[in-house]
């Protein structure tokens, strides 16, 4: 089989879907820190700051569900932007590696379970699911 060169334009394709998928792994990342710091927030504001009124309550009450549903939007957007990515990746490796290569490589055509992709994303949505939770147990409970 005759070896297929890379052009230069497929190679820059190549480096930006791998600098994408790193930057936006980095992002799920950053996103669930500032959706915990503004959980945090919320906690110490309840705590120190507010005389415990229902209006308070539920305004705070809102904004956790708020700051939740955002980053579940957030962490699912950028879940997708990575999943095209790799889908160029997968393009570019069937393309021009052959098929030992890719064994050698471990660079699998097959297409991969959802929750291969899924399972990273899932666990920060975890996260911030729980920290919402004790939030608003907190918020709600303790008079």
């Amino acid at each position: 089989m005759a070896e297929v060169q890379m052009p230069p334009h497929v190679q820059a394709a190549y480096k930006d879907a791998v600098d994408n998928i790193i930057f936006h792994n980095r992002q799920q990342w950053v996103a669930t820190n500032y959706a915990l710091l503004i959980y945090a927030a919320i906690f110490v504001i309840s705590a120190e700051f507010f005389s415990r009124t229902d209006v308070a309550r539920g305004w705070l009450g809102f904004l956790v569900v708020l700051t939740f549903l955002y980053h579940l939007v957030t962490i699912y957007l950028l879940q997708d932007t990575v999943t095209r990515f790799r889908a160029r990746l997968d393009w570019i490796y069937n393309t021009y590696f052959s098929r030992d290569e890719q064994a050698g490589l471990k660079l699998w055509a097959e297409p991969k379970p959802f929750f291969y992709e899924w399972i990273v994303p899932v666990g920060l949505i975890a996260v911030s699911l729980i920290a919402a939770t004790l939030t608003m147990i907190y918020l709600f409970s303790v008079r």
